[in-house]
């Protein structure tokens, strides 16, 4: 029988997205999402040819142009 083992990750919102609520970069650099339940998911960077980039809501989008969306608004 399989064991169940909670993960507990502590992870500071640094970075927001403009459109995209659920989404926000950590201060690890990685890419977070609150799901539907609201447990936060870390998504994963692809690539589609030769751009690197992130899916949000079934779009994707490249590390250039998220570069581009205005910085965070302090808090």
């Amino acid at each position: 029988m399989t064991k169940k083992v909670s993960v507990i990750h502590h992870v500071e919102r640094v970075w927001d997205i403009d459109g995209y609520p659920n989404y926000f970069f950590g201060d690890d650099k990685h890419l977070y999402r609150y799901d539907s339940r609201g447990q936060m998911k870390c998504n994963k960077r692809i690539v589609i040819g030769i751009m690197r980039g992130y899916v949000l809501k079934s779009k994707f989008l490249s590390m250039a142009r998220l570069r581009l969306m205005p910085p965070p608004k302090p808090i």
